[in-house]
């Protein structure tokens, strides 16, 4: 089954943001050769960024999550477009730390919990808008919960997960983003919330079932509506073009460092690995468009 990224609503009074990112955390996985607790970090904050970054209005417009919780995992970097793509890097995908006292792959200890969830928003203004809000548990899912409530004033559960198998491969990934609107009822309101239970199981029905269906499961008995699905995927724009004007923007003396030191300059983009390699004579070329 591909990935899927559905929008449903519950009661015409509760979004819900229905995922199964499982290829694309796997890809991003085989990209950064990730140990398994770095898998599930790096995977959860891909899935939350797709979700989050698919309500943009424009293909091109982009939203950046970015996690630096002092912990050993590193800064977590994960940019989606309006176009349902996303990418993401991390500080160390070797991380490795043994597993909670539940069985469970110790994110929050990965990801630490002394720093900031920022999020970044960019829709082709002068200024993007920025969101920035302490970590609470490292775990994500949480975080993020946190920041909906106190950046967007938006009351939100948010769950994330990525299930790792025993041979390091991603069984299943997936989330879910539930929001209510204003003027919710107090009913439907009380209603989601004695399913809170049934919601921690979404990964398990993700296994045999589709996130639409998932979310019918969960909320069987409530006028759960289905409004579109889209496929999520991982992708990198990355260019020679764009990294051109990355090694012109550093200057005519760091260009001229690079011809007469090493005479020709690797560049490995953080999001896909891809190795881009300028001669010296492309080096001379972008040394004559510098500006200073």
């Amino acid at each position: 089954m591909k990935d899927q990224l559905t929008r449903l609503i519950i009661n015409n009074e509760v979004r819900v943001m229905a995922s199964d990112t499982t290829h694309l955390v796997e890809e991003a996985k085989a990209i950064h050769k990730t140990f398994p607790v770095a898998t599930a970090v790096l995977g959860r904050t891909l899935t939350a960024a797709v979700m989050m970054g698919s309500e943009l209005k424009h293909p091109s417009h982009s939203l950046t999550i970015n996690i630096n919780g002092g912990g050993p995992a590193g800064t977590v970097l994960a940019t989606a477009k309006g176009d349902c793509t996303v990418r993401g890097c991390m500080g160390n995908p070797q991380v490795n730390l043994p597993a909670r006292s539940d069985g469970k792959l110790d994110v929050g200890g990965a990801v630490g919990k002394d720093g900031f969830l920022t999020v970044i928003r960019d829709v082709g203004l002068k200024d993007a808008y920025v969101g920035k809000t302490e970590l609470r548990s490292g775990e994500i899912a949480e975080d993020l919960a946190y920041y909906f409530l106190q950046s967007e004033q938006q009351p939100s559960i948010v769950y994330l997960s990525v299930w790792v198998d025993i041979d390091t491969s991603v069984l299943r990934a997936g989330g879910l983003i539930i929001s209510p609107m204003p003027g919710a009822s107090e009913e439907t309101l009380s209603d989601i919330e004695s399913r809170l239970f049934d919601i921690q199981n979404y990964a398990m029905l993700l296994l045999s079932k589709s996130p639409a269906e998932a979310v019918k499961t969960i909320f069987a008995g409530m006028d759960v509506k289905e409004l579109d699905t889209r496929e999520p995927r991982y992708h990198c724009d990355c260019s020679r073009e764009k990294l051109e004007q990355v090694i012109i923007s550093l200057g005519r003396e760091e260009i001229t460092d690079m011809i007469e030191k090493d005479g020709q300059a690797e560049i490995v983009c953080r999001f896909c690995n891809k190795k881009y390699l300028f001669d010296a004579e492309a080096l001379r070329r972008l040394l004559q468009e510098a500006t200073h």
